[in-house]
């Protein structure tokens, strides 16, 4: 079995855990079948010879066998490897109280998921952690109780019912960093096209989930819509992540998803409006200046001048941009064709 796999020489932290437990697996008395590996791992049948590729590049003695009356092979480790090998420390998994109940919480915040293949895996193992609680926490002798302290806060989640073959696809690519080509309908001109992407963080915004990628014929960062993915095809083509790519300080920057529409403002809100902004991040660079009366003026450096506008008008005349002028004549403009459309 050849070494050069896209592993080889490095083991990012997210496949440590992986990979300790497929020595586990395979250092067994007969060691485990592909099948029992692929269930032990909960991955795909090339996920599991990937991992023999790290621990072939890493020199464990990897070994194969045939046994009467069965029909896959048995893998397994050289007998007595193990033994040899120094101390090996691993962290302390148990869970305590506190970091069960936040786990549970974490675990409620799944409306958007919650009609996917992914959402019933979460639901699967929420009941596993409620069923795992201290007798302290359970006073009425009910797992469900557990479950039913928390609950999700998106009022108007994005459905994604059907696309349960699309979003684990997503999810294998994005752990095993391998290169897609999707057709996608932007949102801009609503035509499908099809291209290659380098898939790299999902994450959930205004109850929808979206997608990191670079674009590797442009080598640009993007952000696609999971639900106008409509079709995802995974390819053996592993990929580097960009060395300059931080998806918090890229959500930091931006005011509502557009990237690459820098814009510095400054918007004075009257003191109706200063009670909604005060105690929220706007933006990673924003401060917030109090003047007399409760008025206070945020500034802020951001991208996407089209979404602070609309936000802006969402105060009505409780805020107000000072500048730059083009974005206080965006909003003018913008508040006169509403005002027009209402005679």
């Amino acid at each position: 079995m050849g070494t050069g796999g896209k592993y080889t020489g490095s083991i990012h932290g997210r496949n440590l855990v992986k990979l300790l437990r497929t020595i586990d697996l395979l250092s067994r008395p007969g060691g485990a079948s592909i099948r029992a590996l692929q269930d032990g791992l909960g991955v795909s049948r090339r996920s599991v010879y990937r991992m023999f590729d790290v621990l072939e590049s890493l020199n464990f003695p990897l070994l194969d066998q045939e046994l009467h009356g069965e029909k896959e092979k048995r893998w397994s480790l050289e007998e007595g490897y193990l033994h040899r090998m120094p101390n090996l420390r691993v962290p302390d998994m148990k869970l305590t109280p506190r970091e069960l109940l936040v786990l549970m919480f974490l675990l409620r915040q799944d409306r958007v998921i919650a009609n996917t293949v992914v959402g019933s895996l979460v639901n699967s193992v929420r009941q596993k952690v409620a069923a795992i609680m201290p007798s302290e926490y359970l006073a009425t002798g009910s797992s469900e109780r557990i479950a039913s302290l928390f609950t999700s806060g998106s009022l108007h989640p994005t459905r994604y019912d059907g696309m349960e073959e699309v979003i684990d696809n997503l999810l294998e690519a994005v752990v095993e960093r391998r290169a897609c080509t999707v057709t996608y309908r932007a949102l801009s001109h609503g035509k499908p096209k099809t291209y290659d992407i380098h898939p790299m963080r999902i994450f959930q915004h205004d109850g929808a989930l979206h997608l990191f990628v670079t674009i590797p014929e442009k080598e640009v960062v993007r952000i696609l819509a999971v639900s106008r993915i409509e079709a995802i095809v995974l390819r053996d083509e592993a990929f580097e992540e960009p060395e300059a790519f931080d998806a918090d300080v890229v959500l930091g920057h931006t005011f509502n998803l557009t990237l690459d529409d820098p814009v510095s403002v400054s918007i004075r809100f009257s003191p109706e409006g200063a009670r909604r902004v005060r105690d929220r991040q706007w933006s990673a660079t924003q401060t917030i200046e109090e003047h007399p009366g409760g008025t206070v003026v945020l500034s802020m450096e951001t991208s996407g001048r089209d979404d602070v506008v609309a936000w802006v008008l969402s105060f009505g005349p409780d805020a107000e941009v000072l500048e730059p002028a083009e974005l206080r004549k965006m909003v003018n403009e913008r508040a006169e064709a509403i005002v027009s459309q209402y005679r």
